[in-house]
């Protein structure tokens, strides 16, 4: 069996050095978690997601996911997201009495008010005597990474998501 290596050199979060190992021509999965950090970093996860002290708060924050899912949940979030959004997880979408269309992730709602982050990250207070149309969004705004990124891509992305057990890491 021929064994040769591939080595990237990245400076995302200080200097390390990335190997993929390839078998006969083909690249094994590996679930690196070096390569899924820099992925995370590079894909646009953080446009959206929160990982310590970095990215959105947009969606979901991301610095405990590991001890919150089991890699098959984080592997399945990742190619067929709207199988599953929790309830924190889901967006509003709302019309303005004067024809505003609102949308953002729900934060808190009660008989007065409703709240919620929008795109840009602003919190924002709508009163409900001036909504005139109100929908909880079934489907997740996360896209798929089903033809996106590979096999071993995928398998890198959980395992460094599975690594991240505690915030502050």
């Amino acid at each position: 069996m021929k064994l040769t290596a591939t080595i990237w050199r990245t400076a995302v979060a200080g200097a390390f050095v990335l190997t993929v190992v390839h078998i006969q021509g083909q690249e094994k999965p590996s679930d690196d978690v070096s390569r899924g950090k820099v992925l995370v970093e590079s894909s646009g996860c953080l446009e959206c997601h929160r990982i310590d002290d970095r990215g959105s708060r947009v969606g979901p924050d991301l610095s405990d996911i590991g001890a919150r899912r089991t890699s098959d949940r984080i592997r399945q979030a990742l190619v067929a997201p709207d199988e599953e959004v929790l309830p924190e997880n889901r967006f509003v979408r709302f019309t303005t009495k004067d024809g505003a269309t609102i949308t953002g992730r729900l934060l808190n709602q009660d008989t007065i008010s409703v709240q919620l982050i929008n795109p840009k990250q602003e919190l924002k207070s709508y009163l409900r005597s001036n909504v005139r149309d109100y929908t909880i969004v079934d489907k997740g705004l996360m896209p798929s990474v089903q033809g996106k990124l590979t096999e071993p891509q995928i398998a890198d992305l959980v395992a460094y998501l599975s690594s991240l057990k505690s915030a502050g890491q």
